[in-house]
């Protein structure tokens, strides 16, 4: 199937048009951010740092990090495929046709991200680094780790809906709108595959969250959303299952409060796994994976034959 979105710029090219407007973004998001936090607060810029983790400012602050990352990733990918694209939601992979049998698939996976996860932050934590680095990243790990708590509060149910909005579906839609329908979308084109890809674009996710203890896990996060996207062809299943990875992190810790608040002893919501029981999830998420991309390909064939436009590219037949 030859694809009929193609663009009249090189791959390099749109690399070039994709890392500007991400530039541009950060830039204008910024200025926006901090326009808004004036207006909102009647603060100075200069003490906004210091200020955004103030619990009196919660809403101002969630709302901001909504409004930064709308321009620092979503906004760039999408006037990224317009320039580049004749559908832009097309070339993002933004398509209709799910399937109930992915979803629950994808709920098995989410499930097993979790030991997995377990494992890789223990294998991070035992690869041989320098005192020097170590004290390094741990310190700002432990800034990281105080920043998020002073901003994911939940203390009450109505902020676990706006957590839930802010932290969990937001993030979900501009990060894999960027990440696996932009960067991914072009490297997999430009390098004729998607093996190289979704390393790379999985690399760059985790390196994005700046965080060394936590870079495996938000690794291997990405690898398992770009095969999602990948074996897929949509969008949309690679950010349900971001929003639901969010969204479980965002109610452990309403429900982690909520039992605080009722005398009840604080649980480890990151609990490590012993690095078997990684391998062991690992192999699980390996074989749904097979088993999510049969269904796909049945889903994809069937929207083609429905719809010739609802799938209109194949990852499998590349068009400069």
């Amino acid at each position: 199937m030859i694809d009929k979105n193609t663009s009249s710029f090189n791959y390099p090219a749109q690399f070039g048009i994709f890392t500007g407007l991400i530039g541009g973004g950060l830039i204008i998001g910024t200025l926006i951010s901090a326009g808004l936090w004036v207006m909102f607060t009647g603060n100075s810029v200069l003490t906004m740092g210091v200020d955004m983790l103030k619990p009196e400012y919660y809403y101002e602050t969630m709302t901001l990090q909504a409004v930064s990352t709308l321009f620092y990733f979503f906004l760039p990918a999408f006037i990224f495929a317009a320039i580049c694209y004749r559908k832009p939601a097309k070339f993002l992979g933004f398509n209709s046709s799910i399937n109930m049998k992915q979803v629950l698939i994808l709920i098995g996976i989410l499930l097993l991200t979790f030991p997995l996860s377990g494992a890789l932050a223990e294998l991070n934590k035992i690869v041989p680094i320098s005192a020097k680095l170590a004290a390094k990243f741990r310190s700002m790990e432990d800034t990281q780790t105080k920043a998020e708590a002073a901003l994911i509060n939940i203390n009450s149910f109505p902020r676990y809906i706006f957590s839930m909005i802010i932290v969990g579906i937001l993030p979900g839609l501009f990060e894999e709108t960027v990440f696996r329908g932009g960067l991914q979308n072009i490297f997999t084109r430009w390098f004729k595959g998607p093996v190289i890809a979704i390393i790379i674009t999985a690399a760059l996710f985790s390196l994005v969250h700046a965080s060394y203890y936590g870079f495996l896990v938000r690794f291997a996060l990405g690898i398992i959303l770009g095969l999602i996207f990948y074996l897929s062809g949509n969008l949309w299943l690679s950010v349900l299952f971001h929003f639901l990875y969010n969204g479980f992190q965002v109610t452990v810790l309403y429900a982690t409060h909520q039992s605080i608040a009722a005398g009840k002893n604080q649980k480890d919501i990151e609990s490590n796994f012993p690095i078997w029981a990684g391998v062991l999830a690992l192999i699980a998420i390996i074989y749904l994976l097979i088993k999510f991309k049969e269904i796909s390909s049945l889903q994809k064939e069937k929207a083609r034959v429905s719809d010739p436009d609802e799938i209109d590219f194949d990852f499998n037949n590349w068009q400069s």
